[in-house]
């Protein structure tokens, strides 16, 4: 089951252009797989072996790394350790439930108005 869940949040990911993150999360809390931090913990290491295997086949194919590149990366390591130390030890689950809501509302407004 877990091999046909991967495949199909890949092939959605793919075909929307999103991170599997976005959808990957939702379904743990949806279908009770894990509570809201193994959630959160589990998408994280998803994302980040994806965004890896994303910039290694962009690296193999352009063999170059966007300077924009590192200075979005950079930021993003800042925002997840703040947000890593916040949400396991200062917000409680309720916080960082509400927190999803709108970051999926965000991505679905955004994926229909992108071109």
């Amino acid at each position: 089951m877990a091999i046909g869940v991967g495949a199909g949040l890949g092939f959605l990911s793919g075909l929307t252009g999103t991170g599997s993150g976005i959808f990957l999360t939702p379904l743990l809390l949806f279908c009770q797989w894990a509570h809201i931090r193994q959630a959160r913990a589990v998408s994280a290491l998803f994302i980040w072996v994806n965004s890896i295997a994303g910039l290694v086949g962009y690296f193999t194919k352009v063999h170059s790394i966007p300077s924009l590149g590192l200075i979005l990366a950079a930021a993003a390591i800042i925002g997840a350790i703040m947000g890593s130390y916040l949400g396991s030890r200062h917000l409680a689950v309720r916080v960082i439930s509400l927190f999803l809501p709108t970051v999926l509302l965000i991505a679905g407004v955004k994926l229909i108005f992108t071109r």
